[in-house]
């Protein structure tokens, strides 16, 4: 069960569809929506201004936070569910260690497309933040996407720990009794990975848990993995991905893997990711 939900957004305009979005998630969950404003910090830039001419920056900045989160305000007003709104001044390349402790509580931090942002690299860095300081979720909101009651869900299963990981996180976002198509990509037998019968395990578990359950094992025919996942989530009507987000490394600037890397710039299914 969802309760708490955190969005980060450094453009109101740019981000007023997702927002939209946002708000119609968590008033189907009846969840707590914070939605973080990222603005940027001067502080860190003090020499490249003259002295005269830094406080008149530094004043120029604040006001025009102080009329991004009134126009925030109004975007959101109106929300059947509690809506908190709060500003945040840093440089969108530091933002680590504040989206650490703004997603530290939450259930699942919300992303929008990459227009929904004004700085490209800021989306990337709440995800890689969240998947790999917190562990995750994060749920990715595309343009165009209708995202309230999770009743189909395709499950990317290739038998790794973060593979588990969204499956373990599909018992709080989709609805009891949800279809889930668990779908694996030229998956081979192994005795520590798939076992005898790749996606069977993982479908008898949810299975247990009262879910719809069907494993398919796809040849990707020359395609990416992602591209499968999410061409079989078009054509069978799927709500949502759900997907393991891993990484080669854990330095600042990571490269995630190659499915992950995928569907996060080009999803136009929503996507759970859970590490």
């Amino acid at each position: 069960m969802l309760k708490d939900l955190v969005a980060v957004v450094d453009d109101v305009e740019a981000s007023k569809s997702f927002l939209k979005r946002a708000v119609k998630f968590a008033e189907a969950h009846e969840a707590h929506l914070a939605v973080k404003l990222l603005t940027r910090d001067l502080y860190g830039l003090v020499g490249l201004y003259p002295f005269d001419v830094y406080p008149l920056a530094l004043h120029e900045m604040h006001a025009d936070q102080e009329a991004q989160l009134d126009q925030l305000k109004q975007t959101l007003h109106g929300a059947a569910v509690p809506v908190e709104v709060r500003g945040m001044a840093d440089d969108p390349g530091f933002a680590h260690g504040t989206l650490r402790m703004e997603g530290r509580y939450a259930d699942i931090v919300l992303v929008g497309p990459s227009n929904a942002y004004d700085d490209k690299k800021l989306r990337r860095y709440i995800i890689e933040t969240v998947l790999l300081s917190l562990g995750g979720p994060v749920l990715i909101l595309p343009e165009n996407s209708s995202l309230e009651q999770i009743n189909h869900v395709v499950l990317g299963w290739d038998a790794s720990g973060e593979a588990r990981r969204a499956a373990r996180e599909l018992l709080l976002i989709a609805q009891t009794k949800a279809r889930v198509d668990v779908v694996l990509v030229d998956p081979e037998p192994t005795p520590e990975g798939h076992g005898p019968a790749p996606g069977s395990d993982i479908a008898r578990h949810l299975a247990r848990h009262d879910f719809a359950v069907e494993v398919h094992r796809e040849v990707s025919g020359g395609l990416s993995v992602s591209d499968v996942l999410e061409q079989f989530a078009l054509e069978n009507g799927a709500d949502l991905i759900a997907i393991g987000g891993y990484a080669h490394s854990r330095v600042r600037e990571i490269f995630l893997g190659g499915v992950t890397r995928d569907l996060i710039e080009d999803a136009r299914v929503p996507v759970l990711l859970a590490r």
